[in-house]
């Protein structure tokens, strides 16, 4: 049957559209294609505290690598991106965070009037359920602002249900070196010190696009949700419209080794996410003309910004030992303690199990962590971003670096925590890179992987904010309140002191955040955009990307909230367009 709107990917923001249209809408019919499958419920995938375990299964995870990183020791960075219902929002660590209001506002002032603070706050709100009791806010010091806050959204956003002893020592070590609490990160200003929201829910259960939106329309008519449906290209109409531009007419896709389509009457909605959605354009004709004839693949819309402008975030690590009266999350190792929380989970719904340990971050512009400003000289950035990426470093209120507290020894290779001792590692991410990559076909077949390349590390600006960022560790860990809850530094270690020592160590052991975004950019198409304010592909009348490709440039936050927020945005402007 012919749908009136054909939703490629249900992911984090695939399941948001579907949602909304068919719930606002009921003469309304919608297809979701999906390549993985329902795994909502899955115990692995529900609590919170087995997060890990689920990235690199390729049951559930894509598993992507990038091509080898000419400045980071040759290495292939791994890209986990969720393969089910749900997407990523099903294999993410489940942090909510927002960044601060001046980067929204930079997508309006490069070219996207109504995409600013003000144009998403009311989509932010749209799409969450935050509730904190009166002891919650209390105890985490924790502030609720109504204009800014959901309180019936689908997804529901929580504060943690178990803290670590050394979040005290943490936090008064931070405020020693000048570092603010705040006690609402997520109003606009994210700058300083705050406790961590994550989307769960009140019963301990991860909060995903696929329990929260498609769970309660799933049995509606108007909803079809086809899954193992692997997305083979964007099919067109022979003639285009009266203004020249190409009309979509469905999706090839292909299910139990059979190609199928799916009809679309009114549109077709992209939202494979940052790394699939530009390899589906170009293997559907759009994109830049040499990489597409190189692949075989006739062109149909010159589009050079497709698969370009990939930004992300990347950590190096910092770990120490800690005094053993600090549990850390290698406690769990031990059957006997393991079982106790499973207990304490089951009963409560507290404990270890309840979240990912990761309960404090802290946002930093350069003046709370660095001496001086760095000269930014060759990127790779796009002009118009890059021009605004210096301006931001400039300043004081836009976080370059996020630093947070896991009790516990994050994974680094060679590195193994021995049994009996505690960790603690201070997580160091750049927020704001001066990379831009890319993500391209390199054949024309649809189950070939993309080729991504971060450029990684390709200037002296990012090392510099890095190399600072490992000081401002050390130099936390000799504040009064932690030089003696850190013990022992384990990772750089003492071997590295200089510099250039610290930024071979950089080289060697950077890694993504996994936050990618960028490569279908909501820019001026002259300025490298591939998609409007509307969010339609240039050169089309009614294809749409939504996803987190559209992102232009990037935001000092884990971008899960945010793709929420653009999602139920695009869903009120596609209402609005075809008049529902």
């Amino acid at each position: 049957m012919p749908f009136h709107y054909v939703v490629v990917g249900g992911g984090t923001a695939g399941l948001v559209l579907a949602a909304r249209l068919v719930e606002n809408f009921p003469d309304v019919n919608v297809c979701v294609l999906e390549a993985g499958e329902n795994v909502t419920h899955e115990p692995d995938l529900v609590i919170p505290g087995f997060a890990f375990k689920n990235l690199g299964q390729p049951r559930l995870d894509w598993g992507f690598m990038s091509t080898p990183q000419e400045y980071a020791k040759g290495r292939s960075i791994y890209i986990p991106r969720g393969k089910a219902l749900g997407g990523t929002s099903m294999i993410n660590l489940m942090t909510m965070g927002r960044a601060h209001k001046h980067e929204y506002d930079a997508f309006a002032a490069l070219g996207s009037p109504g995409w600013d603070w003000n144009g998403l706050v009311d989509y932010f709100r749209a799409s969450e359920t935050f509730a904190p009791s009166e002891e919650e806010k209390s105890k985490l010091n924790v502030a609720f602002n109504k204009t800014a806050h959901g309180t019936s959204g689908p997804i529901q956003r929580t504060l943690p249900q178990w803290i670590s002893d050394v979040q005290g020592p943490f936090t008064q070590g931070m405020q020693s070196l000048g570092v603010a609490w705040n006690n609402d990160a997520t109003s606009g200003n994210n700058v300083g010190l705050c406790t961590s929201y994550h989307s769960i829910d009140s019963h301990g259960a991860r909060s995903s696009s696929a329990s929260a939106y498609y769970e309660p329309n799933e049995h509606k008519a108007n909803l079809t949700v086809v899954t193992g449906a692997r997305a083979t290209r964007i099919l067109f109409d022979e003639s285009k419209d009266s203004s020249g531009n190409l009309v979509a007419s469905g999706v090839e896709y292909l299910k139990d080794g059979e190609l199928h389509t799916a009809s679309a009457q009114l549109e077709v909605l992209l939202c494979a996410g940052t790394i699939q959605t530009p390899q589906i354009l170009e293997l559907s004709g759009i994109g830049e003309k040499k990489i597409l004839e190189a692949c075989g693949v006739a062109l149909k819309v010159e589009l050079p910004g497709v698969g370009n402008n990939l930004q992300d975030h990347f950590w190096s690590p910092f770990v120490t030992e800690t005094d053993t009266k600090y549990e850390s999350v290698e406690i769990m190792s031990d059957p006997a303690r393991a079982a106790r929380e499973w207990k304490i989970y089951e009963e409560s719904k507290k404990g270890m199990l309840s979240g990912t340990c990761s309960t404090l971050y802290a946002f930093l512009p350069k003046n709370n962590f660095m001496d001086s400003v760095p000269k930014t000289g060759h990127s790779s950035m796009n002009p118009s971003l890059h021009a605004v990426q210096k301006e931001w470093l400039a300043a004081d209120d836009i976080p370059f670096l996020e630093v947070a507290l896991f009790p516990g020894c994050l994974p680094v290779p060679g590195l193994k925590p021995e049994p009996g001792k505690s960790y603690c590692s201070v997580f160091l991410a750049l927020t704001h890179s001066f990379s831009s990559g890319s993500i391209h076909i390199t054949s024309s077949d649809p189950l070939a992987a993309p080729a991504i390349d971060y450029r990684l590390l390709d200037n002296e600006v990012d090392l510099d904010i890095l190399v600072h960022a490992i000081k401002f560790a050390r130099k936390l860990g000799t504040t009064t309140s932690l030089s003696s809850v850190f013990t022992q530094e384990i990772v750089p270690g003492p071997s590295v002191q200089t510099d250039e020592e610290i930024k071979e160590f950089i080289r060697s052991s950077i890694d993504t955040v996994f936050h990618p975004i960028g490569t279908a950019a909501m820019l001026p198409r002259e300025k490298g955009g591939v998609v409007n304010s509307s969010l339609k592909v240039y050169g089309t009348s009614n294809l749409r990307v939504v996803d987190a490709s559209i992102i232009p440039i990037h935001l000092s936050a884990h971008v899960q909230a945010t793709v929420y927020a653009i999602a139920e945005k695009a869903a009120a402007i596609i209402a609005h367009d075809h008049q529902l």
